[in-house]
């Protein structure tokens, strides 16, 4: 399985729109693996974690086709990860794809109405599904299972994913979940070879609200899915999804600080093969 960051930051992107701080000040001046468009991440070449509005810039980027994705998973309905409008050029006239190309979006009910709004009309392309938590269902050649996130939408997810070799937790814009989904993960036989965690807050110990996570946290919930059998000392735990508001939040000061940690520190186009 290759696992490939197309974005990695949080809504305000870094450099954040608009923003003379420090962090973004520095980002502009320094670029590099500085420099993170909004998450997404891509599965094999064929399916998407997110559909955010950077998704044509990965596009290109990064040489992608996405008439190759034929799969995407929304974490929640926020639009740094969720931007339907792009689907309505699925509509007739305005591309023209494979007559047999389909294009299947996964995500909680939440993505149903926003799709049918801004969506396209009259294509037979585009075919969402709402999936419920602790259910597995197909995502192109992989099984997935969403899970409830701790985030500020109705009905935000995360994913476990496997191909029947190889599996990722993909954790973000959450934050540490319930034991309910430990529970659900260990009577399963899930076992995780990646594990990308949300590391909005940066090198905090520890943060006032419970939607995003900082470097404290994550080892909280690395030892715990270490503790639970989910995961062991060959995962990959790759921190992910960075705010410019997050403390220490330069890629350049940051990945040291996590190597230290024995995390990893994504950054745009960073590829992992499992």
């Amino acid at each position: 399985m290759k696992f490939q960051y197309l974005g990695t930051a949080a809504a305000e992107a870094v450099p954040a729109v608009f923003c003379t701080c420090e962090v973004c000040r520095r980002t502009r001046q320094l670029g590099g693996k500085n420099i993170r468009t909004r998450s997404q991440a891509l599965i094999d070449g064929k399916v998407f974690l997110d559909f955010p509005a950077d998704t044509y810039f990965h596009l290109i980027k990064n040489g992608i086709d996405l008439t190759d994705v034929k799969d995407i998973l929304i974490t929640h309905v926020h639009e740094d990860h969720f931007y339907p409008v792009e689907f309505f050029y699925l509509t007739p006239g305005f591309s023209h794809p494979d007559k047999d190309y389909r294009l299947n979006v996964f995500g909680s009910e939440d993505i149903l109405a926003p799709i049918e709004r801004s969506g396209p009309k009259g294509s037979s392309f585009l075919h969402p599904t709402a999936v419920k938590p602790f259910e597995p269902f197909r995502a192109g050649h992989l099984t997935a299972v969403a899970l409830p996130a701790v985030h500020g939408t109705p009905h935000p997810y995360f994913y476990a994913l496997t191909d029947g070799d190889k599996s990722v937790l993909y954790c973000h814009d959450s934050g540490i979940p319930g034991e309910n989904i430990f529970a659900y993960l260990k009577e399963n036989g899930w076992r995780f070879d990646l594990v990308s965690l949300d590391c909005t807050e940066g090198s905090n110990e520890s943060i006032g609200y419970n939607a995003h996570m900082c470097l404290g946290w994550d080892k909280q919930m690395r030892d715990k899915l270490i503790a639970s059998g989910l995961a062991d000392e060959k995962t990959f735990f790759v921190l992910n999804h960075f705010s410019h508001n997050g403390k220490d939040a330069l890629y350049d000061d940051f990945k040291e600080i996590a190597a230290k940690e024995g995390f990893l520190t994504s950054y745009d186009g960073m590829e992992i093969e499992l």
